[in-house]
């Protein structure tokens, strides 16, 4: 057999193993390809917002659109000579239209000496100033309108300004205690100043 005839022979054997080896490479070159291209075209996966920072000062009082719902309780003395003393309840309302700034109104029903008894409603205005996580300070000014009735048509009528200087504490977020000094000026009417301390109870959403 000549040597012509040998190489045409291999060559007749090998072309199948060959061909079936080129393809089986290329078969394999877009098995690895085709999931790097799958993968690189999926869209990245929406990130996952971070969860409210734990700590906050004033347990996160305070940010705009909060509303407020809180009760306020106080002893107080008039003017002339500590004479007379008044004890009252004031639910109230406010709202916070920017961070720390309030707006608010409350309604007030007292009791006082010589069988007096009153009722308020005013409108008022706060700055709230967080200090550290659970305690913070919000001062309240506002004007309010109160009516006392007492025996034999002693009653009288008084507009009043109002300051209030409550400390807070915030005991669990959305959950708040506090005490602080206030003062009434009368502005018009038969009343008299009046101050004294009061304690509020209060909770947000």
């Amino acid at each position: 057999m000549d040597r012509d005839t040998v190489l045409r022979m291999v060559r007749h054997f090998l072309s199948p193993v060959v061909t079936k080896a080129v393809a089986a490479s290329v078969v394999g070159c877009a098995l690895l390809v085709l999931p790097t291209q799958a993968r690189a075209q999926d869209p990245a996966p929406a990130a996952t917002p971070a969860p409210a920072m734990a700590g906050a000062l004033g347990q996160g009082f305070g940010e705009q659109g909060q509303f407020v719902i809180s009760g306020e309780m106080n002893a107080g003395f008039t003017k002339v000579n500590h004479a007379g003393w008044v004890f009252s309840v004031k639910p109230a309302a406010d709202y916070f239209i920017v961070p720390n700034i309030s707006i608010g109104a409350a309604l007030g029903f007292a009791i006082g000496n010589d069988d007096q008894k009153g009722f308020e409603v005013g409108a008022r205005a706060g700055y709230n100033l967080n200090v550290t996580e659970n305690i913070g300070v919000w001062p309240i000014v506002g004007i309010s309108y109160n009516k006392v009735s007492a025996p034999n048509n002693n009653g009288f009528s008084s507009t009043y300004g109002n300051l209030y200087l409550p400390i807070l504490y915030h005991i669990v977020p959305h959950v708040f205690a506090g005490i602080g000094p206030f003062y009434n000026l009368k502005i018009a009417g038969d009343g008299d100043h009046s101050y004294g301390f009061r304690s509020t109870v209060g909770g947000w959403f």
